[in-house]
């Protein structure tokens, strides 16, 4: 429950005011580890994002990017297509240290970047938006 709270207040504070990443953030991507992708499935979706809106029947996770060097501080997004709305894309911008989620950002502008790279997100498939 603090954890829904937490995301939804970090979400009403964090909307629509975020810039283009730099270039040395761009440079430090990496491709997400199994980690990172099994942390968003059972942290984000399972236990908040919780509700019938559709299936996902598409979904891509981004790169892993460096936002903050000196407190460790890293950000990935997730877009996804759920069944309902086909053709329209959703996207999600998070940022975690050590494992631990620190905030999400629905249709975060810096998941838009052009040099962000995106991969396949089987494992979200299927999965209740």
């Amino acid at each position: 429950m603090k954890l829904k709270i937490f995301l939804g207040a970090a979400l009403l504070a964090l909307a629509g005011c975020n810039a283009p990443v730099s270039q040395s953030v761009a440079d430090s991507q990496r491709p997400p580890s199994n980690d990172v992708r099994q942390n968003f499935i059972n942290i984000v979706f399972k236990r908040t994002y919780r509700h019938e809106a559709g299936e996902v029947v598409w979904a891509r996770i981004s790169s892993v990017v460096l936002l903050d060097p000196e407190k460790q501080i890293y950000a990935y997004c997730v877009r996804i297509v759920p069944k309902r709305g086909w053709g329209d894309w959703a996207y999600l911008g998070v940022s975690f240290t050590e494992g631990k989620v620190l905030g999400a950002t629905v249709n975060d502008d810096r998941c838009h970047d052009k040099r962000l790279r995106y991969y396949p997100f089987p494992e979200m498939n299927g999965m209740k938006t």
